[in-house]
């Protein structure tokens, strides 16, 4: 088993009015939620970026929750319709958040601002340039005590394979990005994208 690291929750600014959720009754920010519209087809899409016309369902930013919907119907009572979810749509959303978090990843590394390896990390830490730390699944053992003792924020992001693909590489277990600049904020969204698939996928009924 990795082994795991102390975990901050994140302070996400609220950007509009609570939203409730179809699964648990519960009011939450939007940023702590999925929205969810009903496509053409009368299927269910997620809406990550809350952009998408239609009417929103909102469920709670957690697998089982959104595990419940599906099995419960959930959807189709709060579009008042003959709602279709997909039954993998679970794995999907899972999917999908971590495919933004990774994009983010991958904007920075395009712009300069991220570093693969772990000398090259080792290297961005001591020209003191680090600002956030990702880390594969796989990361353990001294590699990752000596990431730890830097006192840097870490984030755990995907598997080696998926780390890998965004620095052309067929495995990355450590990753690096600069701290933020005038050129963009890079870490605070990876740093929200990559807590918030890890907080989806770990409230599981699995």
């Amino acid at each position: 088993m990795p082994q795991t690291e102390p975990q901050t929750e994140l302070t996400v600014a609220v950007t509009g009015p609570l939203r409730t959720c179809i699964a648990t009754g519960e009011e939450g920010a939007p940023e702590r939620m999925i929205r969810f519209v009903v496509g053409p087809q009368g299927d269910v899409v997620p809406d990550l970026a809350r952009r998408l016309p239609g009417r929103g369902m909102w469920v709670r930013a957690e697998r089982a929750a959104v595990e419940r919907a599906v099995a419960k119907n959930l959807f189709a009572k709060s579009a008042k319709a003959a709602v279709r979810p997909a039954a993998d749509l679970p794995e999907r959303v899972e999917r999908l958040l971590l495919e933004r978090a990774l994009g983010d990843l991958g904007r920075a590394r395009r712009a300069g601002r991220a570093v693969a390896g772990f000398v090259k990390v080792e290297q961005m830490i001591g020209r003191q340039r680090a600002g956030l730390l990702i880390v594969a699944d796989e990361a353990q053992g001294d590699g990752l005590g000596k990431l730890q003792a830097s006192g840097l924020p870490i984030a755990r992001l995907g598997d080696a394979a998926a780390l890998g693909g965004i620095f052309g590489r067929e495995q990355t277990v450590y990753a690096a990005v600069a701290r933020d600049d005038a050129g963009g904020k890079f870490i605070e969204r990876i740093e929200v994208g990559a807590a918030r698939w890890r907080g989806y996928r770990l409230n599981s009924t699995g």
